[in-house]
């Protein structure tokens, strides 16, 4: 089993009887993988029955996270995932003990039953009373982790108050981190900011969000709608649900799919289940060739040429953006998308897939005339 200093460092704490653990740390830095690491062994190796929570903001959010990784370690231990895993309630026997997932917006959840162990994955996600509902229930230890984007409940209620365990850290503590990953955090020093939450795992002040203009709040499922798609290959394959109410400059968002290592095939598989038979997509013309063999799967998706970016973001910060509940992943796309130079018109290119793939679906159902810039080339 391949461990990072982080893991031994949340270890030792555990193991020394630390009954909070606080996991601050920069992108990429193991922090939320060596946390499952040890919860697997710690389960594993209980005498007694242990139940131990592993919670989130959003279902989806742990169903494309924690759960992925969860069961990748259990497979890397040598445990088959459907030996043990109960699908309904999405829990998982390992030993004596139970290991369990849900979304803390099921507030059944929140205020149920007591636990041994309780995981935040990123805590910041959620309001202090939530923490508070739950470590209440908690008998003998809590992990929390989180990006410090900027100081909330843990610097102001928790660590002040609580005896803890802190553990800071960053990427170069990850000696598992492929080196191109490195070198994509490690080009944006640039952008102090960004640098400074999750380069360097320093509680940050990010400033400079480009689309600010957005809530959650329900699809509008009455105004027609079409799907926005963007590709990805070192980025992730991105699918929006979109919709326009031009009347009261209001735009609906919902996310579909937002995933890494598909291949075509397995993008089709899922679109094909995500998006309602012969609805229209909007594909970037960048990836002729994905769309193309995309179409042969049976979508009706055709490729369309992009503005430049900085008009399209003029047009989207005239409307109102809503997005759905569950659009976790969006929603940090959208908070985490900044400009690298405001007065240069110069947004990041990072954590904006979903974004490209509303605007691709968005921008030709709020252009009254098809400029070359939105042009559908079929």
């Amino acid at each position: 089993m391949i461990t990072t200093k982080v893991f031994s460092l949340n270890l030792k704490s555990y193991s020394n009887g630390a009954s909070l653990i606080i996991n601050q740390g920069g992108t990429s830095s193991s922090k939320s993988y060596s946390i499952l690491q040890l919860l697997v062994i710690i389960a594993q190796a209980s005498k007694e029955r242990l139940i131990i929570s592993i919670v989130s903001y959003a279902l989806p959010h742990l169903k494309l996270g924690v759960i992925r990784d969860f069961e990748s370690i259990l497979l890397n231990y040598g445990i088959e995932v459907d030996e043990v895993k109960n699908k309904t309630d999405i829990n998982y026997k390992i030993g004596k003990s139970i290991i369990e997932f849900f979304s803390t917006d099921n507030i059944a959840k929140v205020h149920g039953p007591r636990r041994d162990i309780l995981f935040m994955n990123e805590c910041n996600l959620n309001k202090f009373d939530i923490y508070t509902q739950l470590a209440i229930r908690t008998k003998k230890c809590i992990f929390l982790d989180y990006n410090p984007t900027r100081e909330f409940w843990v610097h102001t209620d928790v660590i002040p108050k609580e005896k803890h365990t802190f553990i800071k850290s960053t990427y170069l503590d990850n000696c598992m981190l492929d080196t191109n990953i490195v070198a994509k955090i490690e080009s944006r020093k640039s952008n102090l900011n960004w640098w400074k939450v999750y380069g360097l795992g320093e509680v940050g002040t990010l400033e400079g969000a480009i689309l600010t203009n957005w809530s959650y709040g329900e699809f509008d499922d009455t105004l027609p709608f079409c799907y926005g798609m963007d590709f990805g290959v070192k980025h992730y394959d991105a699918l929006v649900k979109c919709a326009v109410d031009k009347s009261n400059k209001i735009i609906y968002w919902h996310e579909e799919i937002y995933q890494n290592g598909l291949s075509t095939e397995q993008l089709g598989k899922i679109t094909l289940e995500r998006v309602q038979k012969n609805k229209r997509i909007n594909g970037d013309s960048s990836a002729l060739r994905t769309i193309n063999d995309l179409k042969k799967l049976g979508l009706n998706i055709h490729s369309i040429s992009k503005n430049k970016i900085v008009d399209d973001i003029k047009t989207l910060l005239g409307y109102k953006i809503i997005i759905s509940h569950e659009s976790y992943n969006l929603a940090k796309n959208l908070n985490n998308w900044l400009w690298i130079d405001k007065k240069g018109e110069l947004p990041m290119d990072i954590e904006d897939d979903l974004i490209d793939a509303g605007r691709y679906g968005t921008m030709p159902l709020i252009e009254t005339k098809i400029r070359t810039g939105h042009k559908v080339l079929n």
